[in-house]
């Protein structure tokens, strides 16, 4: 994606424009909504937070019916989800613009899960899960992001079907994060993934890890004795996984905290051989708190999301790719401004914020789009 001399709100919708436009083979729907008309709907509705139905009455001199067939007629079918996905994706990568450099390093990144609340009846898509904002039903989506300074890029997107296990995440996210090229050394993930199965995997795949590990009911068994000992203690852990019953062998680091006491499986950088011990763990202890960058990548995308009520997974993961999309053009900005201004990696860039993107974004697509500041009294 080509920089701009300067960042404008005109700037900033080109740029949204062409990263939706290479999601999908958009095409127009008859006569009524061309291309640009449908890729600025879907923006406004992003940008605005609103559904389709309020966007396309707003702003649009087309119906809502034909606003919501055009945007079906482009979108693949229920079988064919991968395809949104993988547009999805390169569309990410397209808007990263990695430089020949990037493509050779080597990153460190979180892997997650966002549970979207979804309030309708049940469907096969949804997975169950402890209530949150008045629903136990969402609709699941895994990310992984890089953990760097001002290039927290999202670089792996996919829609989870029920019952997907931690391992089966994350070699998904690893694998669509090979499949572009994309080097990876370390990764970091929650206590929902400190399975035996997932440890195995990093450690196949020889990555450097960093998960926090649970307690294992209430015995003293092999999992539950690492967090006793002293602060700071490095030692072996092993125990067997209850399904596949495969020997697991990591090291963890036992952290007694003022409010509470932690376990991180680790593995470092240079594998079992690491020189000195103590001082990866305290490394790899701190890289698990630099995951609130996966954590706040959640609510900046959510500030350019659309609403729905929609039940269709296809439409709602667009809605969803969307809002990343709109973070990911915000990063590479954020990003240009820095090295225009040769700003140390300390400094934080505040002069465009998410928000104001956003605003930047919705000025520029109301003025292509003016609403009409009239109601008469036969309006519906």
């Amino acid at each position: 994606m080509r920089p701009y001399h300067s960042i404008t709100p005109n700037a900033v919708h080109g740029r949204a424009r062409e990263a939706l436009r290479h999601v999908l083979d958009w095409v127009p729907f008859h006569k009524s909504v061309s291309v640009d008309d449908l890729l600025d709907l879907l923006l406004l509705m992003a940008a605005c937070t609103a559904s389709l139905f309020g966007t396309v009455r707003r702003f649009f001199s087309f119906s809502h019916q034909t606003g919501s067939l055009a945007v079906k007629a482009n979108l693949p079918g229920r079988k064919n989800i991968d395809r949104l996905t993988r547009g999805l994706v390169n569309a990410l990568y397209d808007v990263m613009a990695l430089s020949r450099q990037d493509r050779w390093r080597r990153w460190t990144v979180a892997i997650d899960v966002n549970n979207v609340p979804y309030y309708g009846p049940p469907t096969p898509d949804v997975v169950g899960g402890p209530k949150k904002q008045g629903t136990k039903w969402f609709f699941a989506y895994a990310t992984a992001v890089l953990l760097h300074k001002r290039r927290r890029y999202t670089v792996a997107l996919a829609p989870l079907p029920p019952k997907s296990k931690p391992h089966e995440i994350v070699r998904l996210m690893l694998d669509q994060i090979a499949e572009k090229g994309l080097k990876i050394r370390g990764v970091t993930l929650d206590s929902a993934f400190d399975s035996g199965d997932t440890l195995l995997l990093l450690q196949e795949r020889q990555l450097a890890y960093s998960v926090p590990l649970r307690r294992k009911g209430k015995g003293r068994n092999a999992r539950n004795v690492c967090f006793e000992g002293r602060h700071k203690q490095v030692r072996w852990t092993e125990w067997t996984t209850d399904k596949t019953r495969r020997q697991v062998r990591t090291r963890t680091l036992l952290w007694k905290g003022r409010a509470k006491t932690m376990v991180f499986a680790f593995q470092s950088w240079s594998g079992d051989h690491a020189r000195n011990v103590h001082q990866q763990a305290e490394h790899l202890r701190r890289l698990y708190r630099r995951r609130f960058g996966i954590e706040t990548s959640y609510r900046q995308k959510n500030q350019a999301k659309a609403t729905t009520t929609s039940r269709d997974p296809v439409y709602r993961l667009l809605l969803e790719g969307l809002g990343y999309l709109l973070r990911q053009v915000w990063v590479v900005l954020t990003e240009e401004l820095a090295r225009r201004s040769k700003a140390s990696s300390n400094v934080w860039i505040g002069a465009l914020t998410v928000q104001k993107m956003i605003d930047w974004l919705i000025h520029e697509l109301t003025n292509l789009h003016p609403e009409t500041l009239e109601i008469n009294g036969a309006a519906a």
